[in-house]
């Protein structure tokens, strides 16, 4: 059975640290990770924004993170031109463990995000995504998710060494 917890609290960074390693450090997506920046960055998400956390046995599947889009450091600005960036909500990260990847874990977590959304201040969700990333994409779009603008993010080698480029594209859903 699937527990999950909307929280700010910074009680459980750690483990939201080491799901974002699990998902991130390994597989097609795999980069490198500075574990001082991380840390730093899932700090600024827990105190600007929150979390959704699935829970199963006690033990963390997954993490919804979430605040004002204003904070996304890449926005766009086609985005800021056709949007009210003060009043949506932008999703930094949807992370499932890798054993619970494919099995509905993602989908009931953004369900559970989408259902708890502030609609008296919020009009919209946005996500962004690698363009590579096909079950993502899929799972976003089923939720009715819409493309509006890419970007192009260069992110290191997991080794540290080189770079390479994964273009991102930003889904925009209304609530």
């Amino acid at each position: 059975m699937i527990v999950f917890k909307q929280t700010n609290e910074v009680l459980y960074r750690e483990a939201i640290v080491s799901l974002y390693i699990d998902c991130f450090s390994t597989g097609v997506s795999e980069q490198y990770i500075d574990l001082a920046e991380l840390t730093e960055y899932i700090g600024l998400v827990l105190d600007k924004g929150n979390a959704v956390l699935s829970f199963e046995n006690e033990l963390m599947t997954g993490a919804v993170l979430s605040l004002p889009l204003k904070y996304d450091s890449y926005l766009p600005e086609i985005i800021s031109r056709d949007f009210i960036v003060n009043n949506c909500i932008y999703i930094a990260e949807l992370m499932v463990t890798q054993q619970k990847r494919g099995k509905g874990t993602g989908e009931k977590l953004l369900s559970e995000f989408i259902k708890n959304v502030d609609r008296n201040f919020y009009t919209g969700i946005f996500i962004r995504v690698w363009d590579q990333n096909f079950p993502a994409l899929r799972l976003y779009q089923k939720m009715g998710f819409v493309p509006v603008a890419t970007i192009r993010q260069t992110k290191k080698h997991a080794d540290g060494n080189g770079t390479f480029d994964m273009n991102k594209i930003y889904l925009y859903k209304a609530v």
